[in-house]
């Protein structure tokens, strides 16, 4: 693939400009080369939420209570809620990879740095800045994959993405249910390791994930590449700065019915990836490597149904329809738990439901990702990374509020209570796609370009 080969811009932008920018768009393997670096990415990020099969040895070890790190929680990621406002803007003025290069540094840093806490004030300060370092790394990974998907293939690319996210929470807890027995209290066994894996991801992805041009980034691509740029008709230009980016976006009601309607749904995964070892700890009495096995059990099939349910809403050419279809599943199977959590279920039984629970929810959200990415292409291809960083911000303040909630509900009512929360939060995700107008059809048009204004819903149909 060509690069840009005259820069006049000096500097870490100018390198960026000329060795890591594309000026055609990139088709076939190469695409998809792409798409698997920014996965690669993608699992580094999100290792500040890597934490809940180590959390009960880091409160025994580094001195500090459930309380102690709820508060911790509450703040570490209300900032990174705030740093997540002025990525995306950041991403769609200068570049997704400039920005990705940077954070992924920091943050793999930051890994190696948890070795060095010995309390609980510098575990807040590591463990904070990490998850302000990754607020701020998202809207250009959401933006990315974007640009590196046409909208016949937006699911699969999405599907790709939350991959490495998911990979990411399996391997914390994963990793851990198989050598904590080995390595006894010694958690900073678990950091080198996860350590040394974060180093050899991050290689690839410095040396060879590059941007698109901010010309092609203005760009839609209903299906195949090449047509839809060399019209050189562009769908706008990006926002100067991060309020007026924000205020174009945030003026439609739209755009927070969509947003605000799939972060409930997550309260589902949230609830097991911040505290499912000990849900099964305190509700089902497991030992903690059970817990973690068991927490791992719910990403499993997650992780296994990503890329197969965006490719069933790439073949299908409809979104809307399979989110509200799968959220009912999801609702369904919500509903049997709670009337079988008590008396608990046997761990067999247990982790049947667990891995069907993360195999539906995961089918459900990605064609969400496809017709949200849509939805901001339509309003305009300049807000794509402040969209996605947006939605990371609204998900991470709800993190937040349920991570103050969840212990005083579950210490004073039970989990089973929360358990009900969770399917009213369900009940609003498909709430919110049923008041979204449109978007029900099947795409008729096989490529387009999209004019700033002018929706196209090549994916998406009306």
């Amino acid at each position: 693939m060509a690069t840009s080969s005259t820069v006049d811009s000096t500097g870490l932008k100018g390198y960026f400009a000329q060795h890591r920018t594309l000026d055609r768009y990139p088709e076939g393997a190469y695409r998809w080369w792409m798409l698997a670096l920014t996965v690669m990415a993608t699992v580094v990020s999100f290792y500040e939420f890597g934490f809940s099969a180590l959390l009960p040895y880091w409160m025994k070890s580094l001195h500090f209570s459930e309380e102690d790190f709820t508060h911790f929680l509450a703040l570490a990621v209300f900032l990174s809620a705030v740093s997540a406002m002025f990525g995306g803007p950041l991403a769609d003025r200068h570049g997704r990879v400039v920005v990705i290069d940077v954070c992924l540094v920091i943050i793999v840093a930051l890994t190696f740095c948890n070795l060095l806490m010995t309390g609980f004030w510098s575990f807040m300060i590591v463990r904070g800045a990490m998850n302000i370092v990754a607020g701020l790394m998202w809207g250009a990974l959401g933006g990315l994959t974007r640009d590196m998907s046409p909208r016949v293939n937006r699911g699969a690319a999405f599907g790709l993405l939350t991959l490495g996210a998911v990979a990411c929470q399996w391997l914390w807890n994963e990793i851990p249910a198989k050598t904590l027995l080995m390595f006894g209290e010694r958690w900073q066994a678990q950091i080198i390791i996860m350590g040394v894996l974060a180093v050899i991801l991050t290689i690839p992805v410095l040396l060879w994930l590059k941007d698109l041009s901010p010309t092609l980034r203005l760009g839609v691509v209903g299906e195949a590449a090449s047509e839809a740029f060399e019209s050189g008709d562009l769908a706008g230009t990006a926002p100067t700065t991060a309020m007026a980016a924000f205020g174009q976006l945030l003026g439609r009601w739209e755009s927070w019915l969509l947003v605000v309607g799939c972060v409930a749904f997550l309260t589902v995964a949230i609830t097991i990836q911040t505290f499912g070892p000990l849900m099964f700890s305190q509700a089902f009495k497991f030992n903690r490597p059970d817990a973690a096995a068991m927490t791992a059990n719910f990403w499993l099939l997650n992780l296994v149904m990503l890329v197969p349910a965006g490719y069933l809403s790439d073949a299908l050419r409809v979104r809307k329809p399979l989110s509200l279809l799968l959220g009912a599943a999801t609702l369904g199977i919500l509903i049997w738990w709670f009337r079988n959590f008590y008396p608990p279920l046997s761990q067999n039984s247990l982790a049947c439901v667990t891995l069907l629970l993360g195999g539906i929810t995961a089918s459900a959200f990605i064609p969400w990702c496809a017709l949200y990415s849509e939805y901001l292409e339509d309003l305009s291809p300049a807000l794509q990374a402040t969209g996605w960083s947006f939605f990371q911000m609204v998900y991470r303040l709800w993190i937040v509020v349920s991570g103050l909630l969840l212990p005083y509900v579950t210490r004073v009512y039970g989990w089973q209570v929360w358990m009900e929360g969770m399917i009213v939060a369900v009940v609003l995700f498909m709430g919110s796609l049923l008041v979204l107008r449109g978007y029900w059809r099947p795409a008729t048009s096989s490529s387009a370009t999209v004019a700033h204004g002018a929706p196209a819903h090549a994916a998406g149909g009306r």
